[in-house]
Formats: C-alpha cells, sequence, structure tokens
C-alpha cells in the first residue's frame, strides 16, 4: 500500500482518540470519541479540506460510550455508513455494553463498584450499523490498501485497522501518561495478550491506541513480555 495517498490524523475527543484516514471523497473516521464533540469534527474536516460527504464509513473499534459518543450526530452530518464486529453488533443495537473487567487495583475497584451501581455506564447510544465485521473486513471498496481485523481481548468484539505496518488499535493497546500499554480494563487478559502476539507477527511498525499518543511496537514488546509472565507465574494481573 502507498501509504503517502492516505494521511492518518491522530486527534483526542474528550479524553479517548478519534483517527481520521484522509481519502479525499473516500475518507474514514474510526472511533467518534465521548459525546458533545460533534463540532471538534466539523473543524477537522474543515482543516482538511474535507466536505462532511466525503466520509464514506466510520469504522468503531469496539462499543464503549468513548468510542461511540458522537456516533450518530455524526453519521447523521456525514451520511457515512457504518461498522462494527460481530460480536458488539447487538451492544450498539440494544445500547448496553457491560463495563470491562479492571485490571489494576484501582480499575479492579472502579469496575466492581460501576458494574453494581450504573451497570449502563459503558454503553453507547442505540445505533443499528450498516456493515459487520465477522474476521476481516477489506477496505479496497473505500479505495484503501487496508483492512479491519478481529483483536479481542479488551472487548469480545474489538477490532483494529490495518494499513501497511501501522495499526490504529482502538483499546487493544492504550499509551497511557504513566507510560503504561496495556489496557487498564480488559475483560479478557489472555486472549489480549494472544492478540498481542498475533499482531507482533504481522510486522506492525507504529501503532494508534484508543488512548494516548502513537507509538512505536517495541514499547509494546516489552509490556508484553512482562504481562506474559504474570500470566505463566499464575499471578492475578493486578499484583
Amino acid at each position: 500500500m502507498n501509504e503517502l495517498k492516505i494521511k492518518i490524523v491522530s486527534t483526542r475527543v474528550g479524553y479517548s482518540n478519534s483517527i481520521l484516514l484522509v481519502n479525499g471523497s473516500n475518507s474514514v473516521i474510526i472511533d467518534t470519541g465521548v459525546k458533545g464533540n460533534i463540532n471538534r469534527f466539523k473543524l477537522l474536516l474543515k482543516q482538511y479540506r474535507l466536505n462532511p460527504s466525503d466520509i464514506k464509513l466510520i469504522i468503531l473499534t469496539h462499543t464503549h460510550y468513548d468510542h461511540t459518543g458522537n456516533l450518530k450526530a455524526l453519521a447523521d452530518l456525514t451520511g457515512a455508513k457504518v461498522l462494527v464486529h460481530k460480536n458488539e453488533f447487538e451492544n450498539l443495537k440494544n445500547g448496553f455494553t457491560a463495563i470491562p473487567v479492571g485490571q489494576g487495583k484501582f480499575s479492579s475497584i472502579i469496575s466492581k463498584v460501576g458494574r453494581t451501581i450504573y451497570p449502563r455506564f459503558a454503553s453507547p447510544k442505540p445505533f443499528i450499523a450498516d456493515f459487520v465485521n465477522e474476521d476481516e473486513f477489506d477496505l479496497n471498496e473505500f479505495q484503501i490498501d487496508g483492512k479491519v481485523i478481529s483483536t479481542p481481548g479488551h472487548t469480545n468484539g474489538s477490532q483494529s485497522v490495518l494499513l501497511n505496518r501501522t495499526l490504529i488499535s482502538g483499546d487493544t493497546f492504550v499509551n497511557m501518561r504513566n507510560g503504561d500499554i496495556f489496557p487498564p480494563f480488559a475483560n479478557e487478559p489472555k486472549i489480549l495478550l494472544e492478540t498481542w502476539q498475533n499482531i507482533f507477527n504481522l510486522g506492525i511498525e507504529n501503532i494508534y491506541p484508543g488512548h494516548g499518543k502513537m507509538f512505536k511496537i517495541e514499547k509494546a514488546v516489552a509490556e508484553y513480555e512482562k504481562w506474559k509472565k504474570k500470566s505463566e507465574n499464575g499471578s492475578n494481573y493486578w499484583q
């Protein structure tokens, strides 16, 4: 793929990232950030000289509220089709996604309290997606040499966008201010480690995470070794 033709723009929307793939009249948005920020997208499109109708596809890496907050407003503005993984199609349709499991002492407390007091906290607004990815979704229809791949672990229906040696990962990876790459919340941490291993085998060089700045794959490899050792030792992930 000639990545020079497609500009990857990461922008913070609330406290999560949205990615704009600038590709003329076949541009794509990946994740829609925290609700109430539709004007952020209007300014972004203007900055890159795109009309709303130039956005042909909105890809959701998963259905947590901080990645789906502006979905309806953005779909209404652009007329774009929406893609979600098959394992989260019903979550989006019904407007309910369970709060993920915490992978640290603090995040575990937040998760347990949230599931008891406000179980819908992580949920999106109900929305029926146009496209469902079962495993891989080819983006050639949108004049992009890339694909959407399943990357479970953070949630069962997490997915990422693969563009040559670049991965746009949603919360399969994060890049927190404290240096953590492993997400603080993950429903299936062992499966997430398997997903990481599969990603390493793809020859990825750059990762655009769901939270934080882009980073090189080597940073994730070091983090993987640490968490893999904990898993092999039978330790709880947060100990």
